[in-house]
């Protein structure tokens, strides 16, 4: 699998729709052609999939891989970090580096 080669896909699908699509059990990729970005595709899919079921029996804050810990708003992608004091500073630092902000669980968020 070529992931280099298809960075530019791989960008476009990292998105909150993607994410939501796959917690919803709604992401179709039978638009993609490309039978080895599928491939790629899907093993992506999986990938979120599986830390996507972690921050529901793990994450108590209700926002895929956020924390907070010793008073600061924590943002951990695969050893990225990103802090901030509140939640809303976090959540654009977050999405102004393009990351994935998916709020999977409201209730969680408002306790």
């Amino acid at each position: 699998m070529s992931f280099i080669k298809y960075s530019d896909e791989i960008l476009e699908f990292l998105t909150r729709d993607t994410l939501e699509a796959i917690d919803w059990g709604v992401l179709d990729l039978g638009h993609v052609k490309d039978k080895e970005l599928k491939c790629v595709l899907m093993h992506i899919e999986r990938t979120l999939t599986v830390e996507l079921m972690d921050n529901y029996k793990n994450n108590s804050t209700g926002i895929f891989r956020v924390s907070y810990c010793n008073g600061v708003w924590c943002y951990d992608e695969y050893g990225i970090k990103i802090r901030a004091k509140s939640l809303d500073e976090l959540e654009k630092i977050v999405l102004s580096q393009n990351r994935i902000w998916y709020v999977f669980d409201e209730y969680s968020l408002r306790r």
